[in-house]
């Protein structure tokens, strides 16, 4: 009689134990598979970022043209499908993310007190950042850098990346007001999207000369910002440029793109809302 009543007493154990552990575990797992997800795409918004500045290193760091380069680098997030046709959606659907605020493109290097210190007039009467024969310029130095270091386009890229994954969603992300209401124009319906912010770095060495002054942030000169290494970690180990005005850059080498850098750009004017040529 007594062993039957502990019996009696320990059923429903399992279950409760189950009830316990599940649901951390299937956290847990949930979790390690946004990891992966967030992973992959800080290394395409890594890829992005280059693209964009490689695309304003050829376009006088016109922002729309650096705007199209980053919707180019960013379209292994859009894409899912090998064809044409799935490649121009995706192009829409990216160029659309870049443009109403789900990314954001910074320059960070060079800023508006370097431009006024090394602008010259261009034969057009332009005037400019002097973009040619940078090797026999010297290396005096205007407003804390050099004319070498004021031709290093360094820009900073911030993308609300939508998490994917259920329930961690809505745990560590923030409810993306606009990528919320797009979702209400397609079939599926409406439904909350959260984001969270991706940060990625690049410089790149112009390949034009920057002729907009309105363009640049604006800087202290002389200023004790970071310096050195500053794009470094995000974008493979560029050195140039620091965060702030007055940083000057050690080495003055270029990363990714290089001397030779040619992205795509859609110009000074505004790129075309579909992928050109299909790519």
């Amino acid at each position: 009689m007594k062993a039957a009543t502990v019996q009696r007493r320990q059923r429903g154990q399992s279950l409760v134990e189950a009830v316990v552990v599940i649901p951390v575990f299937g956290a847990v797992i949930l979790g390690i598979l946004q990891a992966v997800l967030f992973y992959r795409a800080k290394s395409v918004v890594d890829y992005a970022a280059l693209q964009a500045a490689r695309s304003g290193a050829t376009h006088f760091a016109q922002m729309s043209a650096m705007k199209d380069g980053l919707t180019r680098g960013l379209l292994p997030l859009y894409t899912h499908e090998p064809s044409n046709t799935a490649a121009e959606k995706a192009y829409a659907k990216a160029w659309l993310d870049v443009t109403t605020g789900a990314s954001k493109i910074q320059i960070v290097n060079p800023t508006q007190q370097m431009f006024d210190a090394w602008k010259e007039p261009q034969y057009d009467g332009v005037e400019a950042i002097p973009n040619d024969s940078l090797a026999f310029r010297g290396n005096a130095p205007k407003a804390g850098v050099t004319v070498q270091d004021a031709n290093l386009l360094k820009i900073k890229v911030r993308y609300n990346y939508p998490l994917m994954v259920p329930v961690i969603d809505r745990l560590i992300g923030h409810l993306d007001a606009v990528r919320s209401a797009a979702t209400c124009l397609e079939p599926g319906g409406c439904h909350s999207v959260y984001s969270l912010p991706i940060v990625a770095q690049a410089i790149v060495r112009m390949q034009t000369p920057i002729r907009d002054r309105d363009l640049l942030p604006e800087g202290n000169p002389g200023g004790s910002g970071d310096t050195g290494s500053g794009g470094g970690s995000d974008t493979g180990g560029g050195t140039g440029g620091g965060d702030t005005g007055g940083g000057t850059g050690t080495g003055g080498g270029d990363t990714g793109g290089g001397d030779t850098g040619g992205g795509d750009g859609g110009g000074d004017g505004g790129p075309p809302p579909t992928c050109p040529g299909g790519a």
